[in-house]
């Protein structure tokens, strides 16, 4: 598979690139599913949130026909089993997403809110979440990638992981610096949706005292208190 934008790629369909590997030729592909993930020759995750999509909806549509038989807690209980690991899974690598696909997914979590609570199409899903205090996905994801840049700021995330940041260094004396990571220049929409730069940029934008957090249980409190669900983004559809 090739990634590049959608002008690179369509000038290497003009010319015949043959890849062997042991005397075998190498198809091309325009996207393949790594651990778990599915990943397009263009970096959109357009292909992961069709799938995510899909084996969500079915779990939607088995939390439709057994909510007329159980409670609204035994409903939630499905929903953290069934449907939300989908939605968090992996969800600081993918996270870029365009405006289509961020809404594509929140409609998903809408729908089953309004299955949970009994409510019509009608009703307003950013009201019923906030009733049941949940976060919208964009949020829930960046939580998640501000728990995971907490770690490996830290040192308790893999090496290769700890390489993709370096500390903001200067020569002069700026205020609110400390605990800073340096930015990368992006050149390219690939590098703005890269977790290298996305992350250090979500980090350097949360307050100090939330970046010198000296434990992941005061960090995990700081944040939710930031990122409460009334801060929340969400579509209403």
């Amino acid at each position: 598979m090739f990634i590049g934008s959608c002008q690179r790629l369509s000038n290497t369909a003009n010319h015949s690139i043959n890849i062997h590997f042991e005397g075998q030729q190498i198809n091309r592909v325009c996207h393949i599913r790594s651990l778990g993930i599915h990943i397009d020759q263009h970096l959109s995750w357009t292909k992961h949130v069709n799938e995510i999509a899909r084996v969500v909806s079915s779990g939607i549509g088995a939390l439709k026909r057994l909510r007329p038989f159980i409670c609204e807690d035994s409903a939630i209980l499905l929903y953290r089993a069934l449907i939300e690991p989908y939605f968090d899974y992996c969800c600081p690598v993918w996270d870029g997403l365009s405006n289509e696909l961020t809404d594509k997914l929140q409609k998903l979590q809408n729908r089953a809110i309004r299955i949970i609570t009994k409510s019509d199409f009608y009703s307003s899903a950013t009201a019923l979440r906030l009733k049941l205090g949940w976060d919208s996905l964009i949020t829930r994801r960046k939580k998640h990638k501000a728990k995971l840049m907490f770690k490996t700021i830290n040192k308790q995330a893999p090496e290769y992981l700890q390489d993709l940041f370096k500390p903001f260094s200067t020569g002069y004396n700026l205020r609110d610096k400390a605990n800073k990571l340096a930015l990368p220049k992006p050149r390219t929409d690939f590098l703005k949706r890269s977790f290298c730069y996305s992350g250090a940029q979500l980090w350097n934008s949360l307050p100090h005292d939330a970046r010198a957090a000296r434990s992941f249980s005061h960090f995990k409190r700081r944040i939710n208190c930031l990122m409460s669900p009334s801060c929340s983004h969400t579509a209403n559809m």
